[in-house]
């Protein structure tokens, strides 16, 4: 079952992305799908919103130009917010994260991505909290 099926039952998710039209497309995709959404285009304003209310769900840019990069937010919320599922995406893939650093193992996904790639990295928490899936 992917989240299309089940519906994300209002889920948070925020999505930090600096492309103003991918930001778009995917808070379009993700309200579809019965996500409650918060956006942010940088990390700084992403971190201060996520001090303040926790999120089932971020999905981050790894490619931000200046400001705070995408690393950071996610390594952020691996120690601040541990109940947070960390999505992330990057033009390049270039990333590596050593296998001890709060980074390895979190989800990367290569933009552009296809929105069913998304969904299936975000549907393990997305079915299995809404009761009776």
């Amino acid at each position: 079952m992917d989240i299309g099926e089940a519906g994300a039952s209002g889920l948070s998710i925020l999505v930090v992305e600096s492309d103003p039209a991918a930001r778009t497309v995917l808070l379009d995709h993700l309200q579809r799908h019965g996500f409650r959404i918060v956006e942010s285009e940088h990390g700084g304003p992403a971190i201060r919103t996520a001090v303040i209310e926790p999120f089932d769900y971020m999905l981050g840019d790894l490619d931000w130009i200046g400001v705070s990069d995408g690393a950071a937010l996610a390594r952020w919320a691996r120690t601040n917010r541990t109940e947070t599922r960390i999505v992330l995406s990057s033009t390049t893939l270039s990333h590596w994260f050593p296998s001890d650093s709060a980074m390895a193992g979190l989800p990367i996904l290569k933009k552009p991505f296809d929105l069913k790639d998304l969904e299936r990295v975000l549907a393990p928490v997305a079915v299995t909290a809404i009761p009776g899936a």
